[in-house]
Parts: structure tokens; C-alpha cells; sequence
């Protein structure tokens, strides 16, 4: 397996290029922006991108789906469906705040706790973390190559030493509903998995399961939140 890692866009997402090395079939994360750059890394590496998984649907990780999906229209387009409205509002991905006016092509497909995506022998499960936004997703394959460490792309979830905002308006949920929701699902969807199950987050470096589960000021509660 090949991962890629770009930092995109004016907030540095991170974005992941994933492409099984035999069958060339590719999974975009998270394209926050530089559209026309990614779609540059896409051939470069003689990829067949089959899917583009947005784990929530704030612009700074969406802003570059029109791009990717014109230039690779058989792409699916693949969301939460907690999230799925935001991907054509401006004001609900947050980007009209920020100035700008950024939508996206409508989803594909929804993506639900349990689904699966196939990159040749790989297989990503679906984890369902709400508390950033209500339809907050993880994508967890275990052991790729049988030989190194699980991988899990957890969006705006989890970081290195943080955890993802939790203070943008809902109508639903309180702002200590959603942090105990995401909280709690890290604690029992994430911290769960192998300790040395590498993590690769939505800002920022990656880190480990082990390296949160042990040092993760939120996880204890003496933490303040950071990052988008």
C-alpha cells in the first residue's frame, strides 16, 4: 500500500492519496484544496482513483472534490450521510465564513458505522465518530500488508495530542453533548484498536494509538481543544 500525504489548502489539511500497489486502485481523503495539484499527484502515480472519502464536510476537507471529480468522473464521491448537506452549503461546510463560496458535486455514496471500501486486498472499515460534525468518519484497515502496523485516517477526530473542535453551532446537540460523543467514540471505537496501529489525522503529523491512548491531554481531561 501507498500513502500519500499533502497538506492543502489555507488551514493545511491533510490530505491522502491511498493506492494499492498492485492493482493501482486509489482512494483520495480529504481533498481540502490545490485541486489542480492533486490531480497531478493522481497520474503521476498511474493511479485509478475509485473513491473520494471526505470525513466530514467542512470546506477544509471538500474544497478540491469539484476538481477531482471533473477530472475522474467515474470517482464516487463518498460521505456520511449525517454530513451530506453540507457538501452543497456554503454557510454549513463553513467556508462562507472564510470568505469564499466552496460546494461540491453531490455524494455517491453515503458512507455508514461498519461499511467497507476495497483497494485491492485492502479493506477500510467505516467508524463512525461524531462530536466535530454529526457525520465524523474514520477508515481503519488493518494490517495491509500483513506484516506492518494497522492504518486509521481519522479526519478532524483525533490529532496528535488533540482532539477535533467541538464548539460550532448545532441545533441539536450541546457543545458538551458533542464533546462527550467524540470522546467517547475515540475511547471506545479508536483507543480499542493496537496500540501500534499508525494514525494518520485530518492536521498535523501522524502519531500512534499507544502515543494518544498514554499522552493525550484531552483523554484525561486536562486538555484544550485546537486545530479545525
Amino acid at each position: 500500500m501507498i500513502i500519500k500525504t499533502f497538506e492543502v489548502g489555507p488551514i493545511a489539511a491533510c490530505c491522502y492519496i491511498v493506492v494499492d500497489e498492485r492493482t493501482k486502485d486509489a482512494m483520495v481523503i480529504d481533498p481540502g484544496g490545490d485541486g489542480d495539484f492533486l490531480v497531478g499527484e493522481i497520474k503521476a502515480l498511474e493511479a485509478r482513483p475509485l473513491f473520494l472519502v471526505n470525513t466530514h464536510g467542512h470546506a477544509d476537507h471538500m474544497a478540491a472534490n469539484a476538481e477531482i471529480k471533473q477530472a475522474f468522473p467515474e470517482i464516487q464521491i463518498c460521505i456520511h450521510a449525517g454530513d451530506a448537506e453540507m457538501l452543497a452549503s456554503a454557510e454549513n461546510n463553513l467556508s462562507s465564513f472564510l470568505g469564499a463560496q466552496i460546494t461540491s458535486p453531490a455524494a455517491d455514496r453515503f458512507l455508514a458505522e461498519g461499511d467497507a471500501i476495497t483497494l485491492g486486498k485492502n479493506t477500510f472499515k467505516v467508524i463512525h465518530t461524531p462530536g466535530h460534525t454529526r457525520g465524523g468518519i474514520c477508515l481503519y484497515c488493518e494490517k495491509p500488508d500483513g506484516k506492518t502496523p494497522g492504518v486509521i485516517f481519522t479526519g478532524d477526530t483525533l490529532f496528535q495530542m488533540g482532539l477535533g473542535r467541538t464548539d460550532f453551532p448545532d441545533s441539536e446537540f450541546s457543545e458538551q453533548q458533542k464533546f462527550k460523543m467524540l470522546v467517547d467514540g475515540i475511547r471506545d471505537k479508536i483507543l480499542t484498536l493496537p496500540e501500534k496501529t499508525l494514525v494518520y489525522p485530518g492536521h498535523g503529523p501522524a502519531t500512534t494509538v499507544g502515543n494518544e491512548k498514554r499522552r493525550n491531554p484531552f483523554l484525561s481531561g486536562s486538555g484544550t481543544l485546537w486545530l479545525p
